[in-house]
């Protein structure tokens, strides 16, 4: 009586091999491979979204310690003045608020935050100082970087004693820094940029 058993290595190839026999189907090898590339692509998920975080954390130290290094000046400017000093500096194009009660613009410098050329606006809203910190974006290959926080979305926090407020908005990258308590930068923010 003749055994049959499951070593024949010709039906073993013919059943088990892909299209055209290139390749031998191996189960433990395919899930292996299966969750090692849900990894990478994990791992490089994380890596995308982390550099957005340490963005924000290098332009966000910087402009804190600008607003520290310049102190507030009495002077003022107007805003249409102020308006067109912005767009040569960083060639954004940035709306003032006029008709806001409290609000003076004290000057316009240059500034450099994480190698981006832009514009530093110190003013005054409500008795409070600010700095707001403009600069356009790089676009050397491609679209760029993902940017840092999603469209029209807004981080804010506190970073040695002082608020800040973080969006991007049209290709450009906006910060306020203030004393004043992170709500209030936040509101401010809203109500005189947005």
């Amino acid at each position: 009586m003749a055994i049959t058993t499951n070593r024949n290595p010709s039906r073993r190839v013919a059943e088990t091999s892909s299209l055209l026999g290139l390749v031998e189907f191996r189960p433990r090898m395919t899930i292996v491979l299966v969750f090692l590339t849900i990894t990478v692509a994990v791992v490089g998920w994380r890596f995308s979204r982390d550099a957005g975080s340490r963005r924000v954390d290098i332009v966000a130290r910087e402009a804190v310690g600008l607003y520290t290094a310049v102190p507030a000046s009495e002077s003022t400017v107007e805003p249409v003045d102020a308006e067109k000093r912005i767009l040569d500096l960083s060639g954004v194009a940035l709306e003032l608020p006029r008709e806001e009660p409290g609000f003076t613009v004290a000057w316009v410098r240059r500034a450099v935050l994480g190698k981006h050329p832009g514009a530093a606006v110190r003013f005054r809203y409500s008795g409070d100082a600010y700095l707001l910190v403009v600069f356009r974006q790089d676009r050397l290959l491609g679209n760029g970087p993902p940017a840092a926080v999603p469209e029209e979305s807004f981080l804010s926090g506190e970073r040695d004693g002082k608020s800040f407020v973080f969006w991007e908005r049209d290709g450009a990258t906006f910060i306020a820094v203030s004393d004043a308590d992170v709500t209030r930068t936040f509101e401010m923010v809203r109500l005189c940029f947005t």
